[in-house]
């Protein structure tokens, strides 16, 4: 098992007042970033547009599904004071977006040869010559 990496799912659906739409035909999901103070805007070097997650991950254990981690939207101190959150609503801004677990990478399979002599593959009880 490659402990260093993993897998899991991540639904978006679960941020603030995320809907579900059609737009010119293509399924789409929007997010608006003023009700959701994990997410932040940015931009590339190069003056792309980019829209930034912050995530808290936090270890379980016994989760039913065999994950091993839940991943929660992460409102950073600056931005609770920025938008005016107090701890006690934090938890409204901070839902669990997800669930992860160790990527179980399998082993390489040797190939094992194996040899057959030639008098293996008769019937028992069959003369095999001198």
């Amino acid at each position: 098992m490659n402990s260093n990496s993993f897998i899991g799912q991540i639904d978006l659906m679960a941020l603030i007042a995320a809907q579900y739409t059609v737009v010119d035909g293509q399924e789409c999901i929007v997010i608006p970033v003023n009700a959701n103070p994990a997410i932040y805007m940015s931009q590339t070097r190069s003056g792309q547009p980019k829209a930034m997650l912050d995530v808290f991950i936090r270890e379980t254990s016994n989760n039913q599904y065999g994950n091993t981690h839940f991943v929660k939207a992460n409102v950073g101190k600056a931005n609770r004071e920025r938008f005016g959150i107090s701890k006690d609503e934090l938890g409204k801004y901070s839902p669990i977006i997800g669930n992860i677990r160790p990527y179980d990478t399998p082993a390489p399979q040797k190939k094992v040869e194996t040899s057959v002599d030639e008098d293996d593959d008769l019937p028992p009880d069959t003369f095999k010559g001198f």
